[in-house]
């Protein structure tokens, strides 16, 4: 088992995504720096990278959690960590409820690269076609107001 002060990569994507269970963004944002970059790999939409602690907290992750889902939802189950040197790689499965009565459930590879107890770099995959088409409509359906609903609009959810 690795010292608390000195997690291992492993240890941070785990502790990462227990986090990211929550909808505790308090909790989430402190896995990321200034310089720290979310990408997701949508190239069809051009997604662009979310860099620094705001933008991947209030410009993307708040937005997708608070406009389509569920209070509470997605939850992420880690299935397979794959690491070497400062890089690991998670394989996960995202379930919940969609704003709009769906259920959601979709599979990610995520490639994440730590230092010193955080995410440096984060590039995500997953079916974009498949969570556009079964969240369509959950932005209206929650009532997204403001922001989060300028930013579900941005990311290609009406």
């Amino acid at each position: 088992m690795s010292d608390p002060k000195d997690p291992t990569p492993k240890d941070t994507v785990r502790r990462f995504f227990g986090a990211l269970a929550t909808g505790d963004f308090a909790a989430i944002g402190e896995f990321f720096t200034d310089d720290s970059v979310w990408q997701v790999n949508d190239v069809a939409r051009g997604l662009p990278a979310q860099r620094g602690r705001k933008g991947i907290i209030d410009d993307f992750l708040q937005p997708i959690r608070e406009g389509l889902f569920e209070p509470g939802d997605p939850k992420v189950e880690i299935r397979r960590l794959i690491g070497e040197d400062d890089w690991v790689v998670a394989e996960t499965t995202a379930r919940g409820m969609l704003l709009n009565g769906n259920h959601y459930e979709n599979e990610y590879v995520f490639v994440i690269q730590v230092a010193g107890g955080t995410v440096r770099f984060l590039r995500e995959y997953m079916d974009s076609d498949y969570a556009h088409s079964v969240s369509a409509g959950s932005g209206g359906a929650g009532g997204a107001e403001g922001h989060v609903s300028e930013t579900l609009r941005r990311l290609g959810h009406d």
